[in-house]
């Protein structure tokens, strides 16, 4: 679906390159009446805040290419056609047919808009930077509710899991999922195997669950988490991915994941985070998730939490 107004091309220069965006007018969410345009304009204004993120990282986007009432397909190869300025990483995978996935670095801007053009709404990019395949650089807990849990119950799980990880001396940076959960970010040094950081947000899990078995569960099963906050170890893989924040994700409103503080994390609104609030608010803010990017912590042993049941 299009709307007329905009020219179906425009030729525009970022950084040393020159970009050829395309229908502009097409509408990725009617019922605000969003455009692709509006898509590529709120990439272009968080960029700064986004690209560290996934700087040197395998990057995997979600394509919406008839906007998110269309079809959608998840890219982890780069296209044949992709601009040769576009940098590449190719990381062994024994699902690919030659043996390696050829994964895009968005490294600049430019490359990040292209990717924006080629209708790639969500941006997932890996643990690891490609210099260190084995090392993520942090651990995740990942929060996913299961009706009719609500966000009001994701959050008294994530300040559950803030108590236990300030109680080691760990910092913990909050941020909304862009659709009904929260991801809790640990920096670490990259020092640990994936082996290691997963088994110990497993860890973390189980204490959870333990202290709040009416609110939090880790069973995999979709069916026996009914009206609990999953708390999903397993993101932490090598081969799994979270969406980065500052991402739109493809939901109605046009929501963004974004970091929070957690003094706000209570009062917060998920939805108010969406592609035309969240330019003004780093403005004010700034990145809130930068200390993500530098603090260098180790695995901690973690302290026994008390039993809230």
């Amino acid at each position: 679906m299009t709307r007329k107004g905009l020219p179906q091309k425009q030729f525009v220069k970022v950084g040393s390159q020159t970009l050829t965006l395309s229908n502009m007018d097409k509408l990725f969410w009617p019922e605000r009446g969003l455009t692709k345009a509006h898509l590529l304009g709120y990439y272009n204004a968080v960029a700064d805040y986004i690209l560290p993120f996934l700087h040197d990282r395998a990057l995997t986007v979600v394509r919406y290419p008839n906007g998110i009432p269309g079809k959608f397909f998840y890219q982890k190869n780069v296209p044949p056609h992709a601009p040769a300025w576009v940098q590449t990483f190719q990381v062994p995978s024994e699902d690919a047919e030659n043996g390696f996935i050829s994964y895009c670095l968005a490294n600049d801007r430019a490359t990040l808009l292209w990717l924006v053009n080629q209708a790639a709404l969500e941006l997932h990019p890996s643990h690891y930077r490609v210099d260190r395949l084995d090392r993520p650089d942090w651990a995740i807990v990942d929060l996913d509710l299961a009706p009719p849990a609500n966000y009001r119950d994701a959050v008294e799980i994530a300040f559950a899991v803030k108590s236990l990880l300030d109680h080691a001396g760990l910092q913990s940076f909050p941020k909304t999922s862009g659709a009904t959960g929260l991801h809790i970010y640990i920096p670490l040094a990259r020092r640990y195997a994936f082996q290691e950081v997963t088994e110990w947000v497993a860890g973390l899990g189980r204490q959870i669950v333990e202290a709040m078995p009416h609110k939090a569960t880790n069973r995999r099963k979709v069916a026996e988490r009914t009206g609990h906050v999953y708390i999903d170890h397993l993101q932490n893989l090598p081969s799994h991915t979270i969406v980065a924040p500052y991402s739109i994700r493809p939901l109605p409103g046009a929501p963004v994941s974004t970091p929070v503080t957690w003094d706000e994390l209570r009062a917060a609104d998920p939805a108010g985070f969406n592609i035309l609030t969240v330019p003004a608010r780093l403005q004010r803010v700034g990145d809130l998730f930068a200390p993500v990017l530098t603090e260098k912590q180790a695995l901690k042993p973690l302290p026994v939490l008390t039993s809230s049941h």
